[in-house]
């Protein structure tokens, strides 16, 4: 009788512990960054990746060095523009003037939107952008994009938290 006691409070005490635990798997997170297409200078060298784009089959090539770490992601929202559904990326104060300087710097380059390293949309930069809302449209289907809005919501709480 007192051994199956004991061996009970050691499994309640176990399962507590797992629950206290504030650790985050991060296999679990959509983890967002943002980079840069390489330069045509730099095509070949060691310093960039070539990325498929899943429904279009494009390859683009892309600085290894993030433009946008996921730490500088504040905000992901779903948008409705002329063109159909999008995605909103309120960037932080760092990350908004590294894509204000790319987006004056690179003009016609495209930045890529990677989610746990898998290309998943890519914007050809045309202009200055100066409120650190990066938008794009992703190549997924419409009814997909509320799910991984949500995915993405979810980890930049725990990217957060962590912080």
């Amino acid at each position: 009788m007192m051994h199956s006691l004991l061996s009970f409070l050691v499994l309640c005490s176990l399962l507590f512990l797992a629950a206290c635990d504030r650790s985050v798997d991060q296999k679990a997170l959509s983890i967002p960054r943002l980079a840069l297409e390489a330069g045509s200078l730099s095509y070949g060298q060691m310093t960039e990746q070539v990325v498929t784009m899943p429904i279009s089959g494009s390859r683009i090539a892309i600085n290894r060095e993030l433009l946008v770490s996921e730490f500088e992601i504040q905000q992901v929202e779903l948008v409705r523009v002329k063109l159909g559904l999008a995605l909103m990326l309120q960037l932080s104060d760092a990350g908004a003037r590294a894509l204000y300087r790319a987006s004056v710097a690179s003009n016609g380059r495209r930045v890529v939107l990677l989610v746990n390293g898998n290309a998943i949309a890519a914007r050809r930069l045309d202009g200055a952008i100066t409120d650190g809302k990066y938008y794009t449209f992703v190549e997924m289907t419409d009814d997909a994009l509320p799910d991984l809005v949500l995915d993405l919501k979810r980890s930049i709480r725990e990217i957060k938290a962590q912080k």
